[in-house]
Order: structure tokens, then C-alpha cells, then sequence
């Protein structure tokens, strides 16, 4: 009897919590989907300073945040259009052959340091060369190329070289 008069209640209800159950279940499938099939990395710069020295330096690290492993090519630094290629400056650093692919692992990440000195040496040709918009970059070994802004090392150097200049100001005014 009584199921016979709320019929119409019963399934709205139901049909409801079947809607709710259907979204969350898409909603699963996408964040699962996005963890499998997209391989993004994720670029982090860092104006970094030594504990002791006060030295400041850049830290670049290049994170893996699907659950695949991504294997790469080439990664560096890019001033604008043109690009610097560090692999090879990292490989030295973290002690590995010069034919070791370059392979972060799933869910992990690779960082290295690069001194103020480094950074001049390749985004600046000591001609005065312009400090454009810098980008960490990343080519896996299938050609796809991730790019990532790094504003903090782009500071770190224009606070270099504006503090550069004044000394050298400073040192004709002398003169």
C-alpha cells in the first residue's frame, strides 16, 4: 500500500542518488584518467640563498606528476627565443655518463643548483644581451617539449647585473 501511493517519491529518490553516484564516478575516472594518460612535468625556480655563504643561486627543479616515468631528451633554459641546453651541465653535476638518459620517475622530481656565475655565463654574452622572459624547458624522447616560467632566477640575475652596473658607476665616478 504504502509503496503503491509514494511511487513517484521513491523513484525520484532513487533516481537522484543515481545521478549523485554517476557523477562522482566520472569525476574518479577523470582524475584517474588525468594521473595515466597526461604526462605533465612541473618547473619550480628558486632565488636561493647558501645557509653559511649567503651566496645566492638559482634552483631549478623539474617534477613528474603523473604515474608514469618520463624520459628526457634535453632540458634547459630558454631567454626569450633562444634556448640553452644544461643537459649536459647537468649530468656532470649529478655524476652521471654522458650517454645516461635523463629519467624522472613517477611522482618524483630532478633539482639542481646553478651559482649566479653560470646562469651569466649562458643567458648573457657579456655584450649587454637583453633578459627577456625566462622559461625552464624539457623535451622528452618522444619530441614533446614542456616549458615552465622561472620569474625568481630572472630577479636574481637582474638584481646581479643592475648591482654590477651600479658598482661599475660607482668605480668611474671615482676615476
Amino acid at each position: 500500500m504504502w509503496l503503491n501511493e509514494n511511487a513517484g517519491v521513491l523513484v525520484l529518490v532513487i533516481g537522484i542518488a543515481a545521478l549523485v553516484m554517476l557523477g562522482i564516478a566520472l569525476w574518479i575516472l577523470f582524475a584517474l584518467r588525468s594521473q595515466f594518460c597526461v604526462q605533465r612535468l612541473r618547473f619550480t625556480a628558486l632565488y636561493a640563498a647558501d645557509r653559511v655563504t649567503r651566496t645566492p643561486y638559482a634552483s631549478l627543479t623539474v617534477g613528474n606528476r603523473s604515474v608514469r616515468e618520463v624520459a628526457l631528451r634535453e632540458i634547459g633554459v630558454k631567454n626569450g627565443g633562444v634556448a640553452f641546453d644544461l643537459t649536459a651541465l647537468y649530468r656532470s653535476k649529478a655524476g652521471l655518463s654522458e650517454e645516461a638518459h635523463l629519467v624522472i620517475e613517477q611522482r618524483a622530481s630532478v633539482t639542481f643548483d646553478l651559482s649566479v656565475e653560470e646562469l651569466k655565463s649562458l643567458l648573457l654574452d657579456g655584450k649587454g644581451a637583453r633578459l627577456k622572459t625566462l622559461r625552464l624547458y624539457a623535451i622528452d624522447l618522444v619530441g614533446t617539449v614542456y616549458e615552465g616560467r622561472i620569474a625568481p632566477v630572472r630577479r636574481l640575475l637582474a638584481g646581479t647585473l643592475r648591482a654590477e652596473r651600479e658598482e661599475a658607476r660607482a668605480r668611474a665616478e671615482r676615476e
